[in-house]
């Protein structure tokens, strides 16, 4: 049912689908949906949730399983991870695409390990940026990771070039060397997560 919340979601400019929709979609019995979901908004609002805490835990431990300890790698790594996603599963892809600027919970997909390495290299003097612009680097960091994904999806690129690209471009605007940039952004990536 989740599988089939996501591509209808996925489809529209809003969460707005009805019942009969989803059970045809899920190919289940409307009373057997009304027993498992509330509303669709309680059930956006849970596919949001179980989404961003799954992807942020299969990324999280591909990129902790490299053993890098370097924030700007991990933080390409993990960029990139996302956009060879939206190749892999283009329906939790165009989901992510779709809302991940726009609802709050989504927003937190790369608050979480992307932010931490952010904090952990400006910490560190890894990259030439000041704390009070990590909020803006952060929009920054969503918004290219989000376009790098569209680009996948509508075939401009494939995901090794628009992961590439994205993750050598946002280490260059962090600070980090052109030749540096271009290297942490073409590393081989660990295998696709599990499951």
């Amino acid at each position: 049912m989740t599988a089939a919340a996501i591509r209808l979601f996925a489809e529209r400019d809003k969460p707005d689908l009805t019942m009969s929709e989803l059970a045809s979609e899920a190919q289940v019995a409307r009373g057997t949906l009304y027993q498992k979901v509330d509303s669709i908004e309680q059930l956006f609002t849970a596919v949001v949730e179980n989404m961003t805490r799954e992807l942020h835990a299969k990324i999280d431990a591909v990129v902790a399983g490299t053993a890098n300890t370097d924030p700007a790698a991990r933080l390409a790594t993990g960029l990139r991870l996302f956009v060879r996603l939206s190749h892999e599963d283009p329906a939790i892809g165009r989901f992510l695409v779709r809302y991940a600027l726009t609802d709050e919970h989504l927003r937190t997909l790369l608050s979480g390990p992307p932010m931490r390495d952010l904090a952990e290299g400006i910490a560190s003097g890894r990259y030439d940026i000041t704390e009070t612009k990590a909020l803006s680097v952060a929009g920054f960091i969503s918004g290219t990771t989000v376009s790098a994904m569209w680009m996948v999806l509508d075939g401009h690129q494939g995901w090794r070039e628009a992961g590439s690209a994205a993750a050598e471009l946002i280490l260059r605007a962090l600070g980090i060397a052109p030749d540096e940039a271009q290297r942490l952004a073409a590393m081989d990536l660990p295998a696709p997560p599990e499951g």
